[in-house]
């Protein structure tokens, strides 16, 4: 059967061990994402990044993999697919070094990125009362709230934007059948009219400790700023930081006491240049941010700019910018 590439695309989404990385070598390698599919295992192994293993994983689901049925089942849940081939994708994603292809999506998606609150999974009094108080300062000045509805500052952050009437976006590291943490269930329900739950993951995917990394980038491609409330030395949320760091992100941290070991990583980020906040006052910048249109590497592209000039003004390696014009091209984008 003939897909389309945006079929193909979610296909590919559905192949364990295949994310954008990879996407991108096997379309340099074979030219078309139809070629890739059906290729031999022989001619797989030629591509970069793909060992014996990830050849037998690939040949063996592929054969059982339909797109079309996938899409029912996304349909089935109240969500729809949305694939780097459609107008809907966020264009913002695309400052990402590799965005992520598909998106399963419930409720309506921001056309701004928002603001990301994050933090650990077990926070004090304070620290609850903080992300609370952040949260409606940020809502009230018309900032879309994004976290990983994880939970703790996560739930706070996702709950009191919605008594605050404001939009929120959680990105999940399940997919949207299996929803992780089950007890957020409701809270999901109650996001999806007031912004919207987003996952990259297929209904193939089982929840795995290495997905939330991967969701922490998303977090961070939704944001153009993170606030981390409450963080151990160890903490997920200091991987969203990273990810927004690498994005030339603000990045603000309210610091804690040097004894308590929920604030050793909010303490570090502060040390290693992290805004510090002590009120919500101090994330004024947010605001001006929300006026700028961010450069994409998507946007110069179609401008016409060569590769190294991207590279320049994105202050980015040519190899990274190099990579995701060809997820750009693999989607149809870079025409």
């Amino acid at each position: 059967m003939k897909w389309s590439s945006r079929e193909y695309l979610i296909a590919f989404n559905m192949v364990p061990g295949i994310g954008g990385r990879r996407l991108q070598a096997l379309w340099r390698h074979f030219g078309s994402l139809a070629k890739a599919w059906c290729a031999s295992p022989e001619a797989l192994l030629a591509v970069e990044g793909f060992g014996p293993k990830t050849v037998e994983m690939f040949v063996r689901a592929r054969a059982s993999i339909c797109p079309l049925e996938e899409e029912r089942w996304a349909k089935a849940l109240n969500a729809q697919i949305i694939t780097m081939k459609d107008g809907e994708y966020p264009q913002y994603l695309h400052r990402l070094a590799v965005p992520p292809p598909v998106l399963y999506v419930r409720g309506t998606l921001p056309v701004e990125p928002g603001i990301a609150i994050v933090g650990t999974r077990r926070p004090s009094r304070v620290g609850i009362a903080q992300a609370r108080e952040f949260t409606k300062h940020l809502v009230a000045q018309g900032e879309v709230i994004v976290s990983g509805l994880a939970r703790g500052v996560d739930y706070f952050a996702h709950e009191t934007t919605l008594l605050s009437q404001g939009r929120t976006v959680a990105v999940l590291g399940s997919n949207l059948g299996n929803l992780y943490p089950s007890e957020h269930r409701g809270l999901v329900e109650r996001i999806v009219q007031q912004g919207a739950v987003v996952s990259e993951f297929s209904s193939r995917c089982p929840t795995v400790p290495g997905n939330f990394p991967r969701r922490n980038r998303i977090i961070a491609g939704f944001s153009k700023g993170v606030l981390v409330v409450q963080a151990g030395a160890k903490s997920g949320a200091l991987g969203t930081s990273d990810w927004a760091l690498e994005l030339g992100l603000d990045v603000w941290a309210i610091p804690g006491e040097i004894s308590d070991p929920l604030r050793a990583g909010t303490n570090n980020l502060i040390k290693q240049g992290a805004h510090l906040v002590t009120s919500p006052q101090d994330l004024g910048v947010a605001k001006s941010l929300g006026d700028n249109h961010p450069l994409t590497v998507a946007k110069l592209f179609k401008e016409g700019l060569h590769v190294n000039e991207i590279a320049l003004r994105l202050n980015r390696p040519v190899a990274e910018i190099m990579a995701e014009i060809s997820l750009l091209q693999v989607a149809g984008l870079g025409d």
